[in-house]
């Protein structure tokens, strides 16, 4: 039997402080992140696990500094959240990266992902990324998910009306494929 408690989950809502991420108009990557790193944080803790987050404010640390962050905590796993951008605001859809493909990092990335697809974004793929930092420099299983294009105005909307959606796609995703049984959090609420 695993003990949830014991599970850490480490967080990490891309961007913040001096670095705003993608940016269209006055919305910006880093405060998307940071709503939605907030709301899977809360679904997972409501489900058992433990979590700590590589910021809760509009903070910045580098990206080598956030896999320290996991690192020095013993994080199990490790997730970031990030919006995609281009140019030219076509493309769109939602994707998550992973440092190589194989191992239970790539069944979170394809589970997440598959949820992703399931509830609106078009389906980008599970994509080896090996040079970006927060995968590389972490010492547990991490997967990046960039959740939709900032850039593209149809995506932002789903991102806006699905957000807790979103951050259950997420948690659920984690979980199923490590085994866990994941519950909503309204679930969770009506049975207490």
């Amino acid at each position: 039997m695993i003990l949830l408690s014991k599970i850490t989950v480490c967080i990490d809502p891309g961007h913040g402080g001096k670095d705003p991420g993608a940016v269209k108009g006055k919305r910006c990557e880093k405060d998307d992140t940071l709503r939605l790193a907030l709301r899977v944080g809360k679904v997972l803790k409501a489900n058992g696990l433990n979590v700590i987050y590589t910021r809760t404010t509009d903070r910045y640390d580098s990206p080598s500094k956030k896999a320290q962050i996991a690192n020095k905590n013993k994080a199990d796993y490790f997730i970031s959240i990030h919006r995609n951008s281009t140019g030219n605001g076509t493309a769109n859809g939602a994707e998550v990266l992973v440092y190589a493909t194989g191992g239970v990092r790539v069944e979170i990335a394809k589970s997440i992902q598959k949820l992703f697809a399931k509830h609106g974004f078009n389906d980008r793929g599970v994509k080896a990324r090996p040079k970006l930092t927060v995968l590389k420099k972490t010492t547990m299983p991490a997967v990046l998910c960039e959740v939709g294009f900032i850039s593209n105005d149809k995506d932002s909307k789903l991102f806006d009306d699905k957000l807790i959606k979103i951050g259950d796609c997420i948690a659920k995703g984690f979980m199923d494929a490590v085994g866990l049984k994941f519950r909503s959090l309204p679930t969770i609420l009506k049975s207490k």
